[in-house]
């Protein structure tokens, strides 16, 4: 029976690992996805920018619903760069061609003082409120956060082209949000005329007045 540290040096021989200022270059770039393995209570506390987050006892069944073009360049992080290295081995055997580890992981990266942010976080009572957004991969919790950061009221529900819809679209949510967010308040609505007030999104945002 394998060891602990068998399993991980098995699994760092089969993926490529990049330290953190590699890591950095690559994602200033561009056209890279960052992918965060940690634990929800570790991602919340910080992460770094923009990330894609799957805590790792759920990669299996999340990631390709959350990164759906194997092609593309990811770079796994965690912690300290144990988890990541077994997710790397997983996404590549799952059929992803372009994964890297970063060695040092979060820990590291913060440590050096790189970029970082606080992820959008919901209460329980959110949570539990908007649990059916929550459950699209198109919304989550970054894209609800969104809509409740919003600063314009708005109120009616309708397809795209409703003035609803295009008032969202002008304050920035993108189209897979909002499409995924009409539908959702379709089915939520039992697919009937129903007025919801909602709240559109950004702060530089500066919508026109209705008369």
């Amino acid at each position: 029976m394998s060891s602990f540290r068998e399993l991980l040096a098995a699994a760092k021989s089969k993926i490529q690992e990049v330290d953190t200022q590699t890591a950095a270059s690559r994602i200033e770039a561009g056209q890279v996805v960052v992918l965060d393995v940690r634990e929800p209570d570790e991602y919340e506390q910080g992460a770094l920018p923009n990330v894609v987050h799957i805590a790792r006892g759920h990669l299996e069944a999340q990631v390709e619903t959350k990164i759906v073009d194997k092609s593309v360049d990811v770079i796994v992080y965690c912690a300290g760069g144990v988890r990541s290295a077994f997710a790397a081995k997983t996404l590549q055997e799952l059929g992803y061609t372009n994964v890297v580890s970063m060695a040092g992981g979060y820990g590291k990266w913060k440590d050096e003082g790189r970029a970082w942010t606080t992820p959008a976080q919901l209460s329980a009572e959110q949570r539990n409120r908007y649990q059916r957004h929550l459950s699209l991969p198109e919304v989550g919790v970054e894209g609800q956060a969104k809509l409740l950061a919003s600063k314009v009221l708005l109120l009616g529900a309708g397809g795209l082209g409703s003035p609803a819809a295009m008032y969202l679209a002008a304050a920035g949510v993108e189209r897979s949000v909002l499409s995924t967010w009409m539908s959702s308040m379709l089915q939520i609505c039992n697919a009937k005329s129903c007025t919801t007030w909602i709240e559109s999104v950004t702060e530089k945002s500066t919508l026109p007045k209705r008369r």
